[in-house]
């Protein structure tokens, strides 16, 4: 991201962008894809079950949400917790934006008489900041795409959970 510090700022290039270049060097953008592979844990893919108490804008913007994370095939069935405050924090903020269009004016008097900028506007401000911070761990901010790793499945890769397919249900010896 532009401006952060030890971007130089500048956004960081892929490794793709760097072979282009010329400038790729092994050891600083990238190792053996197999080893990266190895070291990198692989959440297992899938949509995460929808909480029963979101409702409203907050269940709205959970489909919405699903959607762009399988479209960007980042989509992980253990992202249920963080999409859930995603959406909940989503709902607050379209609630906050609707009460300060109510408003008559963004400004208020002190008990002083001195105008003051009503505290929704700061609070929403927050509200934008953590909701942006979202987005960059989910990888939908242009400077968070070029350090998500979406990758399909090798043809013909062998199924990690296949060796506990058919597996009877294990019981525990009554005490």
């Amino acid at each position: 991201m532009p401006g952060t510090a030890n971007s130089g700022g500048r956004n960081r290039k892929s490794a793709a962008q760097h072979k282009r270049d010329g400038t790729f060097q092994k050891c600083r953008h990238g190792a053996d894809p197999a080893a990266a592979t190895a070291a990198t844990p692989d959440p297992p893919k899938g949509a995460p079950a929808l909480p029963k108490d979101l409702a409203g804008e907050a269940r709205a913007e959970w489909h919405r949400m699903i959607a762009r994370l399988e479209a960007s095939r980042t989509l992980s069935s253990v992202d249920d917790a963080v999409l859930y405050r995603y959406c909940q924090l989503h709902a607050r903020a379209e609630r906050l934006e609707g009460e300060i269009a109510k408003l008559a004016s963004p400004f208020y008097d002190d008990h002083l008489g001195n105008p003051k900028v009503h505290p929704a506007f700061a609070q929403l401000r927050s509200h934008d900041q953590v909701l942006r911070g979202y987005l960059v761990e989910f990888g939908l901010t242009p400077a968070a795409r070029t350090r998500v790793k979406a990758t399909d499945p090798a043809a013909g890769a062998a199924d990690p959970f296949a060796d506990f397919e058919g597996i009877d249900d294990v019981r525990q010896p009554a005490h």
